[in-house]
């Protein structure tokens, strides 16, 4: 029987231990590995990975058609024309950082108009 320890905090399998601790890897929680099993919280321990399978969701998408789809989104939302100022700090999963960079490049590329107004707003268009 293949066992592995899980995270009791995310239920995370990528634990390690460390000087008589367990660490996640994902969420940073610390905790020590216990005998007896008893603990103040409902922890997952070892669990029996050929009864107990987690499925795995996976992103259809890549985060180029999904950066794709955000910017057509906005485009549809805002009547063909926004400003990054107006959006909100996050969108979504993307980072911001990531979105600007994705619209710099398809200004880059031709797709995307970048025209900035007196009040020094740069607004994102389709050519025409």
């Amino acid at each position: 029987m293949a066992t592995q320890l899980r995270c009791p905090v995310c239920a995370s399998d990528r634990v390690y231990s460390l000087l008589n601790t367990l660490h996640c890897k994902r969420c940073g929680n610390i905790w020590k590995e216990e005998k007896n099993n008893r603990s103040n919280f409902d922890t997952c321990g070892s669990v029996d990975l050929i009864n107990n399978k987690v499925p795995l969701t996976k992103k259809t998408d890549t985060l180029e058609t999904r950066m794709e789809k955000k910017l057509n989104e906005n485009l549809r939302k805002y009547h063909g024309k926004f400003s990054i100022q107006k959006i909100t700090s996050n969108i979504g999963d993307i980072q911001m950082a990531m979105f600007r960079r994705h619209l710099k490049n398809c200004v880059r590329k031709g797709t995307l108009v970048e025209k900035k107004d007196n009040h020094g707003l740069i607004w994102y268009s389709r050519p025409d």
